[in-house]
């Protein structure tokens, strides 16, 4: 890690607050009165692209007067657009704390920028509000890294003549010793290789800042130890020298490995140099050679459309077993290899279709299911996840078309053959289940559409933050539909019955007999002396409390096939939710949901009923009309036995045109999860 690394983590980490109890901090402020970390901020604004500075209207390089400052972290300059997703930072050099906190005071020239000290947040020194010094943050043994610095003038003056340098500086390098003045110039003057890269990524840029002894230092260096002049027409055939990293060139290549992502222009540069002679040598350290084989791969996502699923396997399987090796590449780790990470879930996606899996009952072959193959539809999501823009997803949907959707479509049928002979076990389960909503101090946490795949995927995300779960499995309320399936899972289902002549999937309440609507959850809720904690809301944590939050079901109706890219992100949110609540003091949160749901990459087929025999003919489902015969699989309402639900065959679906939806008897819609956290 570089030193320009720790100090980017611990800027943006300044910013973080609990969301149960705080808004977003609007910026982060950098006073900096001594102006000792001036010297650096055009280096530190090329790593940190939401970091603004006040000063002199020159837009070109983030800095502006207080009002221009306001507005670009509003968002409302087009000359300066910040990233949306980080919190802006406004660096303030000869700026201190205490000119912004005595408003009255304060310049004409500041007080634009007053208000924020109440809506952002500080990079301070301590509760009492001193400045980062340079010296500081270098030797802080918790926000620093603990770096043994002389206190004497001379090493003080030394950091701060060479601070971009130093920042390019790996820490390790700087541990195990105490650094005194000599050492620091001796990182302007004896990091070769560090200035190489930084001379390949901008060579117009470090022969102006260089300017004087350190450029005459670092071509006399050049010449004598690397056998070249840094002429803007060497630049090629260092380049090449670099990828071959023969000799004194491999450190410099080694270095490059760990400062890549910071030098962008050079990484640019390599994507159009080729090797020259015939036999390459070291071909993992040509970009140009990982830009072919990765058209290698995007090849035969192209030539799906004449070849079966064992053609296809074969074509995939060749491919990975030759390219595999590149994961260990530097492009890798760049994300500049994304086919062959596409290509390492569609392997995956081979692995878990292989066999269209069955059972003796539907039980054990949720058993199956839970074991094994719900990795198929994992992969599956991650795999489209990966898809850059609509050519990538247009590809890999083929692609699925011919692996997943068949194995897909057997496999649901044997789930609902079993069904037909065996019968559906869910209706008991899930009143046993809402009957237990009696652990005090916990929260039932509803999230909408939670397919068990995808509960796997937020337990790993919880597990990352030292959240114990355990993870159990019910069955779907059907139809599994949110009308029906929801109010199963809420504390008020002992409320609820369903009318022989529902049209509309909708139990009502069984006193009054009015439909149960998403608007009286609240009030009923409340009725029952539970708490309904709506937003942000932690509520007292003793007794019972409801929670609904992330909508993945929304989000699949509403981005179709596009879907899988926006997971994680609904995921993040509901990991946060639970952090929350956990830290206001929640001992137990049960995780419930209402229903799964299919995701079909070319799109689920169109299954016929004829509108003579439905009342109400959902993409997956349909009541029938009262007396009417049906000869596909027919299956009680869970409100009401009485009620026959007809259910589309297979993995089609009644409307054409979508490829999420749910509502009909498959183990993705009808197998749900239920996670259990202790605190």
């Amino acid at each position: 890690m570089l030193v320009v690394n720790h100090l980017i983590e611990q800027l943006r980490n300044s910013a973080k607050y609990n969301k149960s109890v705080q808004v977003e901090p609007a910026a982060i402020l950098w006073t900096d009165i001594d102006r000792q970390w001036q010297s650096a901020m055009p280096y530190i604004k090329q790593q940190l692209p939401e970091l603004i500075e006040l000063g002199e209207y020159k837009p070109e390089e983030h800095t502006g007067p207080a009002i221009w400052v306001k507005c670009a972290i509003a968002g409302v300059l087009e000359e300066c657009l910040l990233p949306q997703d980080k919190t802006p930072i406004i660096y303030l050099p000869g700026v201190g704390r205490k000119d912004l906190r005595a408003i009255e005071q304060c310049p004409e020239t500041l007080k634009p920028l007053a208000e924020l000290q109440y809506r952002g947040c500080w990079w301070a020194y301590n509760s009492a509000g001193r400045d980062w010094s340079v010296g500081s943050f270098l030797s802080n043994p918790k926000v620093g890294i603990e770096l043994d610095l002389a206190k004497d003038k001379k090493t003080q003056d030394a950091i701060l003549k060479v601070l971009p340098d130093l920042l390019e500086t790996p820490v390790s390098s700087l541990k195990g010793k105490k650094l005194e003045a000599e050492d620091f110039y001796s990182i302007v003057l004896d990091d070769p290789a560090k200035d190489i890269l930084g001379w390949l990524n901008s060579p117009d840029e470090k022969k102006a800042q260089w300017q004087g002894s350190k450029w005459d230092i670092f071509v006399e260096s050049c010449l004598s130890q690397f056998g070249f002049s840094p002429d803007a027409d060497a630049v090629n055939a260092v380049l090449l020298r670099l990828c071959d990293a023969d000799g004194e060139w491999q450190a410099v290549w080694e270095r490059f490995e760990d400062t890549a992502s910071n030098l962008p222009q050079l990484v640019e540069k390599l994507k159009v140099l080729q090797p020259e002679g015939l036999a390459i040598v070291k071909p993992e350290n040509y970009l140009s050679e990982n830009e072919l084989d990765e058209e290698k791969i995007e090849a035969i996502f192209k030539s799906v459309s004449d070849k079966n699923v064992t053609e296809l396997k074969t074509a995939f399987s060749q491919a990975w077993n030759t390219q595999q090796s590149r994961k260990e590449w530097l492009w890798y780790r760049l994300d500049l290899s994304p086919w062959l990470s596409i290509l390492e879930e569609i392997i995956a996606v081979f692995e878990f279709t292989d066999i269209a899996f069955n059972g003796s009952t539907p039980e054990s072959m949720a058993d199956n299911y839970t074991q094994r193959f719900w990795q198929a539809d994992a992969a599956v999501l991650r795999v489209m996840a990966k898809a850059k823009n609509i050519h990538q997803q247009e590809l890999i949907a083929t692609v699925l078309g011919v692996i997943y959707t068949p194995w897909l479509e057997q496999t649901t049928l044997n789930f609902q053959q079993l069904v037909r002979q065996k019968g559906y076990p869910g209706d008991n389960q899930v009143k046993q289940s809402t009957a237990n909503y009696t652990v005090g101090s916990q929260v039932v946490f509803f999230v909408d559409g939670l397919r068990f795949d995808t509960a796997k995927l937020l337990q790993q995300k919880l597990d990352k933050c030292g959240i114990k779960v355990d993870l159990e499995t019910q069955w779907s309320a059907l139809p599994s539909l949110t009308a029906t399936a929801k109010a199963a899972v809420t504390p008020l289902a002992d409320m609820l019955i369903g009318l022989e002549g529902n049209d509309d999937f909708i139990p009502v309440l069984a006193e009054s007999q009015s439909a149960f609507k998403s608007d009286q959850l609240r009030k009923l809720l409340q009725q029952k002396g539970w708490q309904y904690l709506d937003g942000l809301e932690t509520g007292e944590p003793n007794g019972f409390a409801w929670v609904q939050t992330g909508d993945l079901d929304n989000l699949g109706h509403a981005q179709q096939r596009k879907m899988p890219q926006y997971i994680e992100q609904v995921l993040d949110d509901v990991v946060a939710r639970i952090c929350g609540l956990l830290e206001s003091g929640w001992n137990k949160i049960k995780i419930v949901t209402d229903h799964g749901w299919l995701w079909v990459p070319n799109g689920l087929p169109k299954g016929e009923l004829y509108k003579s025999l439905g009342k109400n003919r959902q993409r997956r489902c349909a009541i029938l009309k009262d007396n009417v015969q049906h000869d596909g699989l027919v299956v009680p309402w869970h409100w009401n036995p009485n009620v026959s639900i007809a259910m589309a065959p297979g993995i089609s679906s009644y409307v054409a045109g979508d490829y999420y939806n749910h509502g009909g008897l498959s183990l993705q819609e009808c197998l749900t999860p239920v996670l259990n956290i202790n605190r």
